[in-house]
């Protein structure tokens, strides 16, 4: 055996037993690092348990058995609903202030002074142009102080209080809206107060009338089509211009086109035009568009946004919309309802009558602006002495020279003075203008010759 051989054995036994000892010095340093961890968790464990007086149970996976038999006690009063529960817990956090007078009145409950409170009398009076600092009791002085009215003949005196928020600037909060009722006992005290009126108080006149007088008060909005059973647009809603066959249809999609809103429109009747904006570029719609109806009625009903049909012209509709045909009876065919327009593909639309093509035509050319006014004429001739127009009248052409006789010559002869040349048709000058003979000329002059 060499030596080469016995170096290499050498140093592969000297690994093996680097290798065994390093691994014997891992567990031991794994093993004291778990023995050193299990001490300190046990110290830690006897320290909680020192301070934890009771240990809580574990849960129970199963539940327990209900008992076979349940008691109801009849004899118990009914539990309160959620409502009624609400109610007494609002009550509970809100409480009402308690009476100052330890008088008979006072025990009353809380339900009967609200009622007494709420009563009414049929000589009442609404007082308006109230002061911000005026409260029930100013204003009962007020009316007693001014006028020979008692204090028992003022059986209620009404004051809403004021709930919008107060500016910034205002130094103290108003006590009402502005206005008040007062009820009294007797008619001669409804009308002794009604006499205080534009009596200044806070230095504001107040304005008393009778309650039930509505006279002076904005009219209710009346409804379009209130005639037809009351199923009109509000008149707040309503088109500015009066009905006609033309109608705007406004927000609709860019998608839409001039085919799907005719066929939109068709239940309403028939439709003679319908021009659509559309984009330059694209062609699309502008989202805007204007049908003219076969008459007004098919045009009140796009503005509406429905038309009342029979149960079976809707049920025949529906089948020309659907490729499945339904077969089922009709109870009442005769029956009318509502097939609504007022919306296109998933968008409600704006519908409002437009202005007719002869109002538009005087609108844009000036044909409806009045006349302007002459001294000394009847409004009513204004118009005759041309003032209907603020555009300056176009002054009279200077009269046109003779035009110049098409035989001879020259189309201008002496004497004929000047001609103005939009007078001269096209080619005419070329036709008139002098010619050479065609004839041999006879010679004259000198005859030149060259050497």
């Amino acid at each position: 055996m060499s030596d080469i051989d016995m170096s290499s054995s050498e140093e592969e036994t000297r690994k093996v037993l680097k290798k065994e000892k390093k691994e014997k010095k891992d567990k031991k340093a794994k093993k004291e690092k778990k023995e050193k961890k299990s001490s300190k968790s046990k110290t830690e464990a006897e320290s909680n348990s020192d301070s934890e007086v009771t240990e809580a149970p574990a849960k129970k996976r199963k539940r327990e058995i209900l008992p076979e038999e349940i008691v109801v006690d009849v004899a118990l009063p009914e539990p309160a609903s959620k409502k009624a529960a609400r109610l007494a817990k609002k009550a509970k956090l809100n409480p009402k202030p308690a009476a100052a007078d330890g008088d008979a009145s006072a025990a009353t409950t809380d339900g009967d002074a609200k009622k007494g409170e709420e009563k009414r009398s049929e000589f009442g009076v609404w007082v308006g142009n109230l002061p911000w600092s005026a409260t029930k009791d100013s204003l009962r002085s007020f009316i007693m102080d001014n006028s020979e009215i008692k204090t028992e003949q003022i059986t209620r005196v009404h004051m809403p209080p004021s709930t919008k928020p107060v500016p910034a600037h205002w130094t103290t909060k108003p006590n009402n809206k502005g206005f008040a009722y007062v009820d009294f006992s007797t008619e001669l005290a409804m009308y002794a107060c009604i006499a205080l009126t534009e009596t200044k108080m806070d230095g504001r006149a107040l304005l008393i009338k009778n309650a039930k007088s509505f006279e002076g008060r904005p009219d209710k909005p009346k409804t379009e089509g209130e005639d037809a059973g009351g199923r009109g647009k509000p008149a707040g809603k309503a088109s500015v211009h009066p009905p006609n066959k033309r109608v705007f249809v406004g927000n609709l999609s860019f998608d839409v086109t001039k085919e799907d809103l005719e066929a939109h429109f068709s239940p309403c009747g028939s439709i003679e035009n319908t021009h659509m904006a559309t984009f330059e570029d694209s062609g699309k719609c502008k989202g805007y568009a204007w049908v003219t109806f076969g008459d007004v009625d098919a045009a009140t009903c796009a503005v509406q946004g429905f038309v009342m049909k029979t149960e079976a012209e809707v049920k025949a509709m529906k089948k020309k919309g659907a490729d499945d045909e339904d077969d089922t009876e009709i109870k009442n065919p005769t029956k009318r309802r509502k097939w609504l327009v007022n919306k296109l593909n998933g968008r409600e639309m704006r519908c409002e009558f437009a202005e007719d093509s002869t109002t538009r035509y005087n609108k844009r050319y000036g044909k409806d602006k009045p006349s302007a006014p002459i001294d000394g004429v009847n409004p009513d001739r204004w118009k005759n002495f041309g003032g209907e127009s603020d555009k300056p009248r176009r002054e009279p052409r200077e009269p046109r020279a003779p035009r110049p006789p098409k035989n001879g010559p020259n189309s201008v002869q002496p004497g004929a003075g000047k001609v103005d040349p939009r007078s001269i048709k096209s080619g005419s000058a070329h036709m008139n203008a002098q010619r050479a003979s065609q004839a041999i000329v006879e010679g004259k002059g000198k005859k030149t010759t060259f050497e």
